[in-house]
């Protein structure tokens, strides 16, 4: 999420130790202010391991989309000298919150260390622009290579097992990523990321101006084109969300693609949101993971809701999602 969805590297040849050039000296790890998972470490203190920094915010679908593969390299390479640190630079102000992020962790069955780069400071560092971010260091603290987005697995595995190789680890015979399986087709998502909020806000397609930071009634319109998001009712429009300030409030959306997720911070004691597909709540076989068998999702924590899951089927849809209970910061949608 956040400035790309995705960027593919696809160098040519197979990689080995001598196809690798130095991209740069790895910077610290600067200005963590947490550890999940570990004590705190160094990239001095791990000279003498293959080491990846991975760049990631938990809210981002990009970044969730890859954690399978990082994770089966952890646990494929984590005896033979690899070391994997996910460091977690927040992209929405929920996201700076270290119980969150820890949730995150459990949820998404992390168990490599995870530094809390709250201010910025490794992000900056590093010169990074984007989630995710997968920096690629050998055993002299050399950046040999770099990946940015998704995709491109088996070449970065490639290069892991090239930069064991020169350690002398045995870990050409292991294929970690092998055994993840996905049912999302990049080239089939026709809609893009959409941010609701004032600073990157693109694809509203209601009549109305959008005055910063007032609550105002908006509207939809008859036949909602592709891929622009229309509200209705009461909303209020910050820098980085949308907030609805009624009951009943509701974001109309025709998307293409096979799931539609959205980033949603609700309320302590939650929020009602109603989710339906085509003009008809949602069955067993559209519900996203976080939908009720009632076509309601409760928005409690600060994250990405999983609203429509389709199986791999890709296709033209209008969603509609009503707010039963006023007050849940609307973030972004995206979708796979």
């Amino acid at each position: 999420m956040g400035i790309i969805d995705r960027i593919f590297r696809k160098p040519a040849g197979p990689v080995t130790p001598q196809s690798l050039g130095i991209e740069g000296r790895a910077p610290e790890l600067r200005g963590i202010t947490g550890w999940i998972n570990s004590e705190p470490l160094t990239m001095a203190g791990l000279r003498g391991k293959a080491v990846l920094v991975d760049f990631w915010t938990y809210s981002c679908v990009n970044c969730v989309r890859t954690l399978p593969y990082v994770n089966a390299w952890h646990e494929g390479y984590k005896d033979k000298g690899l070391v994997i640190i996910g460091v977690h630079t927040p992209e929405f102000e929920f996201e700076h919150d270290r119980s969150n992020v820890e949730a995150a962790v459990a949820r998404f069955g992390i168990s490599y260390p995870v530094a809390i780069d709250n201010d910025y400071a490794t992000w900056k560092a590093y010169k990074n622009r984007y989630w995710p971010a997968h920096y690629f260091i050998d055993v002299k603290g050399n950046i040999r290579y770099q990946h940015f987005g998704e995709g491109g697995y088996d070449h970065s595995e490639g290069v892991i097992r090239a930069l064991l190789q020169e350690i002398g680890s045995p870990a050409q015979n292991v294929n970690a990523g092998a055994g993840v399986s996905t049912d999302v087709d990049l080239a089939r998502i026709g809609t893009p990321e959409t941010y609701l909020g004032f600073q990157r806000v693109e694809y509203l397609g209601s009549p109305e101006s959008v005055r910063k930071d007032v609550a105002q009634r908006y509207t939809s319109v008859l036949q909602p084109a592709a891929n622009i998001f229309y509200l209705e009712g009461t909303w209020e429009i910050a820098d980085d969300y949308a907030v609805p300030r009624e009951v009943g409030a509701t974001v109309i959306y025709r998307f293409s693609a096979s799931k539609a997720h959205l980033v949603m911070d609700g309320m302590p004691h939650g929020a009602r949101v109603r989710v339906t597909l085509d003009g008809h709540p949602l069955t067993a076989a559209e519900r996203g993971r976080d939908v009720a068998d009632d076509s309601t999702i409760w928005a409690k924590e600060g994250r990405m809701y999983d609203l429509i899951d389709l199986h791999g089927k890709y296709g033209s849809h209008l969603l509609r999602v009503e707010f039963r209970d006023p007050g849940v910061k609307c973030y972004a949608f995206t979708f796979g």
